[in-house]
């Protein structure tokens, strides 16, 4: 059976969840692929096609539109697929059912138990747990020198990475700043990996402080930095689960739930400490890291891209498509998606 995929993405940050997928589907030719992108998605030349217009989505035709976010036009070709752009379940409104898709991929067994009630509360989609793409490079990857030296780092001195996330009710960036840069003077290495919707006055606050030991990067994706990481700083970031499957340390600042899976600290005085703690005992929340993983994302073969695209593919075949009830009107949100695409 033949299939064409739409990939629709309206951030830069859904490219690194996308390209998995792109990647195993390039190898199947039974699968054609293209992209659509709204907004400033980044510069990226993407392998497969890039679609402009509704006119060149009805031309081709999609089997299924595979969706990162929130947001999909209704009236374009193609089951809706929902693949998600993070792990961080615990964020107000990712349960919010919007009436737009007919598939959800879930990464693990956590946000699976809780779709599946959905679904039989609303019977207007389907639920099927595959892992999630983004990750699937995660467990193929080299020593900790070796990405280090790939990514111009000195393999023998501790890394930081800190990554907060954007949202002014839960990111540290503020607070934590003078610590951070107080920190400068430890014989380690910086590398700060903001949000794309991060704001730019806050950004350029840490520019300030940018060396040979303090690094901002602006790359579409983070794993490569990942891998080079010894320690993560964040807070309420989806990356803290990102990170979990190299169970290395992790220090949040106020984070909300699983406060376990690292040190979570409540002042920006008591980071010095904990980034000490941590790195002297990197293992001491290993227990914990590894049950919230096998919540959240229990895959570790790095093939969650081939379960999703199966996914796809049984559910076109089955009859549960035809059997989902009616989706909500939703006039309003469908107009304001169609003029977004059709500007």
């Amino acid at each position: 059976m033949k299939i064409k995929l739409l990939f629709f993405i309206t951030k830069p940050y859904s490219i690194s969840i996308i390209t998995p997928i792109e990647s195993f589907c390039e190898r199947k030719p039974n699968i054609e692929t293209a992209w659509f992108t709204v907004g400033d998605t980044g510069s990226t030349s993407f392998k497969s096609k890039v679609l402009h217009s509704t006119e060149e989505v009805n031309g081709f035709a999609a089997d299924a539109i595979i969706v990162p976010g929130n947001i999909v036009p209704d009236f374009w070709p193609g089951i809706k697929v929902q693949i998600f752009h993070g792990l961080c379940e615990e964020k107000r409104g990712h349960y919010d059912i919007t009436g737009f898709f007919d598939l959800y991929c879930t990464p693990g067994p956590v946000m699976t138990e809780n779709f599946l009630s959905l679904q039989e509360k609303y019977g207007t989609f389907l639920v099927k747990e595959t892992g999630w793409s983004k990750l699937d490079i995660m467990f193929n990857h080299k020593p900790i020198e070796e990405c280090k030296a790939e990514m111009g780092l000195d393999p023998p001195k501790p890394t930081v990475l800190y990554a907060p996330t954007f949202s002014k009710r839960y990111t540290s960036s503020s607070d934590l700043f003078h610590e951070i840069k107080v920190l400068q003077n430890q014989d380690w290495q910086w590398i700060a990996k903001f949000h794309d919707l991060e704001e730019k006055d806050v950004i350029k606050q840490y520019e300030l402080f940018a060396s040979d030991h303090f690094r901002i990067i602006k790359d579409e994706g983070i794993l490569p930095w990942i891998f080079a990481a010894d320690i993560l700083i964040t807070d309420t970031s989806s990356v803290a689960y990102e990170f979990l499957p190299l169970n290395r340390p992790i220090v949040t600042y106020r984070a909300t739930t699983r406060l376990d899976k690292g040190i979570d600290i409540m002042n920006p005085q008591e980071l010095h400490g904990a980034l000490i703690r941590s790195l002297e005992d990197p293992l001491e929340f290993n227990e914990s890291r590894k049950n919230y993983l096998n919540d959240l994302h229990p895959y570790r073969d790095g093939k969650s891209s081939e379960r999703i695209v199966k996914a796809i593919s049984e559910s076109l075949k089955s009859e549960e498509l035809n059997n989902l009830k009616s989706k909500p009107l939703n006039w309003f949100r469908k107009r304001q998606i169609r003029k977004i695409v059709t500007e």
